[in-house]
């Protein structure tokens, strides 16, 4: 028992070396963007280039998206393509101001879509990371969600233009 303690009193205190600390905020102006954001994707309104750079580097688990313009086409074939009655629900946002510099939204919520080629309507828990840059823009995007649906919804898609 003694050794557990040992353990956990070590990780106090190398837990307490760490200097980089941060504020967090869910009422702040870049939560609010971020809010803003979701809530255009869903209204499928992607005229957002306010909000990000030109060259946005986005991940979707290991997959890398390079650009504005990938990003958002990315985004509309989710509509144009793929789902109908794409919604979001139990969407919570907040942002970490890091006193090294860096800035991240946070974002949680389940994302809700039907399927334009299999009919299944789908609940997809997400959690996307948003680094703001110097400007006040997204330089990238960490997108974390089980895509197994999605892929087999593209799949569908793509066998239905053949």
């Amino acid at each position: 028992m003694k050794y557990i303690y040992t353990i956990m009193f070590s990780i106090l205190l190398m837990s307490c070396n760490d200097t980089n600390h941060a504020v967090v905020k869910v009422d702040d102006e870049l939560s609010s963007n971020i809010k803003l954001l979701i809530e255009k994707y869903v209204e499928n309104d992607f005229d957002v280039s306010d909000y990000y750079t030109d060259d946005v580097i986005t991940r979707i688990n290991n997959l890398e998206i390079s650009g504005y313009d990938n990003l958002m086409q990315g985004f509309q074939a989710h509509h144009d393509v793929l789902y109908d009655n794409i919604t979001i629900e139990d969407l919570y946002v907040h942002t970490n101001y890091f006193t090294s510099g860096d800035i991240w939204s946070n974002a949680w919520f389940t994302w809700k879509g039907t399927g334009k080629f299999s009919g299944e309507t789908v609940e997809i828990p997400c959690h996307i990371g948003y680094l703001w840059g110097e400007d006040g823009k997204i330089i990238n995007e960490w997108q974390h969600s089980d895509q197994t649906h999605f892929n087999a919804e593209v799949a569908l898609s793509l066998a239905a233009a053949e």
